[in-house]
């Protein structure tokens, strides 16, 4: 009996030795991936600040655990002047989440109902504020439903344009929550609120009003619990002019934007956050993702399918892909900053991205970064994403781009690609005006997938943009050949007819 006992541990711990040694290696495979993840990140970041479209950017991923923050540029062009952990940005309209979280919890404290009447919070007459005998609910004020004629009240409207122009603060008379409610009471509905989609500040303000009445504390109060609930503590509500020395200036353009401020309570955007501390919010909803309120606050109440937008407790963009599952966001645009959160719970992972820019140029290098650059790494990941990897291989030897593709496609496990996206990389190049480089990749891409009709027919377009007409028919056939029903490739060969006979 003793020597089948010593044979069993002797055993287990060789074998438990074995096994040790297969999860340190998968532990080390695994970081490894990610740092290679984040450097291509860095080199994405980098690459989209060298287009000169904005000063700078600040990035945090997090996916199974594993968090990555970066700056990127200086924030005025001064080269020692770069952002940094106690820098703090205007997040503009992602406070209205924390707003809408407020909002969860009362709901299911039972203090609100998502159905009650907003008039039953308001003191005075409101007969105006319902349409064909529907109210305005606690649901229409999270949605932006409200069914107003006009989305802003005029006077809130007039205050808003004076602030954003940069004038004085001190010089403006303050726009109060009794100077909204006054207004409410002359405010037209044209349409059933919960049928339409109008983007507004009144909404949150209104909430923010209403959390005052049934927890019986300062809006702000409430919101500073909740944030040191959570472990943030570097966020601060309508302080802007408090923390100037750590405040990031954005810039519309070449101009330096004036410093943002929301009226009222600032409970539908007047949040000044730093990286770290959004990217603790972050985590926080992504590893919490099953706690009553959290799921509460990130499901969807409302969907406007003509302005193809999915709204929950303040937070937009809410949906379900087949790779991420469900997801959720909120983006913020003050007068000078761009920035975005990104929560995709299923997936354990999420992103914050902010540029100090809100140009219309910086706007495009902002969704780039964000949405064609760096969630096609999250997505995969632990798998690396071979065509981000080819992109940056590109931009460095083209010819080594090609080698190392032609290494690594096979090898599923580690690595994944997506003929769309590396297409999409071919037409990004035409975009920028590097059409011999767009012509390099489609053919090589040709190379690679013979079958695949679309990638003739965008080397045909690259070369038919290149007025070689010649190449570009000779693609366009054999697209057509691989599939008869390509329709661009037929248009674009009437164009080359046309052109050759005249």
């Amino acid at each position: 009996m003793k020597k089948i006992v010593y044979i069993i541990v002797c055993l287990t711990i060789i074998f438990g030795c074995e096994n040790n040694e297969e999860t340190q290696k998968a532990v080390a495979v695994e970081d490894d991936n990610f740092s290679q993840l984040t450097s291509l990140i860095d080199h994405f970041a980098e690459e989209n600040l060298s287009k000169g479209n904005a000063n700078s950017f600040a990035v945090a991923v997090y996916r199974d655990g594993k968090m990555y923050q970066n700056y990127y540029g200086t924030i005025n062009g001064n080269q020692t002047n770069k952002p940094n952990d106690s820098s703090l940005y205007e997040i503009a309209s992602i406070t209205k989440t924390f707003t809408g979280s407020l909002v969860a919890k009362a709901v299911l404290a039972g203090k609100l109902n998502l159905d009650d009447d907003i008039r039953n919070y308001l003191e005075g007459d409101y007969p105006n504020l319902e349409f064909e005998g529907q109210p305005i609910t606690i649901q229409h004020l999270l949605t932006h439903s409200l069914g107003f004629k006009t989305k802003t009240p005029p006077k809130l409207e007039a205050f808003n344009k004076r602030m954003n122009s940069g004038e004085n603060i001190d010089s403006i008379k303050p726009y109060t929550i009794q100077d909204l409610l006054e207004e409410l009471k002359t405010v037209e509905l044209n349409k059933k609120p919960g049928t339409h989609y109008a983007y507004t500040s009144v909404g949150p303000e209104l909430l923010a009003y209403i959390l005052e009445k049934v927890n019986t504390k300062p809006f702000k109060e409430q919101l500073k619990i909740f944030l040191d609930d959570i472990g943030m503590h570097n966020t601060y509500l309508n302080e802007s002019e408090k923390h100037l020395n750590n405040l990031v200036r954005g810039y519309d353009g070449e101009e330096l934007a004036p410093v943002d401020y929301c009226p009222i309570y600032g409970a539908a955007g007047g949040a000044i956050s730093t990286l770290p501390d959004l990217s603790i919010y972050m985590k926080y909803l992504i590893d919490n993702k099953e706690l009553p309120w959290v799921k509460e606050a990130s499901r969807q109440l409302f969907e406007d399918t003509e302005e193809d937008e999915t709204v929950g407790y303040l937070w937009q963009n809410i949906g379900f892909a087949k790779e991420e599952g469900y997801y959720y966001s909120k983006t913020g645009t003050s007068n000078g900053i761009q920035s975005v959160v990104l929560i995709c719970p299923d997936s354990n992972y999420g992103m914050i991205v902010f540029v100090n820019n809100t140009s219309d140029e910086a706007f495009n290098v902002w969704v780039n970064l964000t949405y064609r650059d760096i969630e096609p790494l999250l997505i995969k990941y632990p798998k690396l994403n071979l065509t981000s990897i080819f992109r940056k291989d590109f931009s460095d030897n083209p010819s080594i781009a090609f080698q190392n593709f032609r290494e690594l496609k096979n090898d599923t496990i580690n690595y994944s690609f997506s003929i769309r996206e590396l297409n999409n990389f071919g037409y990004d190049l035409l975009n920028e005006k590097q059409n011999e480089k767009a012509i390099k990749v489609f053919q090589f891409l040709t190379k690679e997938f013979p079958d695949n009709a679309n990638l003739y027919d965008s080397l045909g377009e690259a070369f038919f943009i290149s007025e070689e007409y010649d190449n570009a028919l000779q693609n366009f056939k054999k697209a057509l050949q691989i599939n008869p029903d390509m329709k661009s490739s037929k248009d674009y060969i009437k164009k080359i007819e046309e052109k050759k006979s005249k």
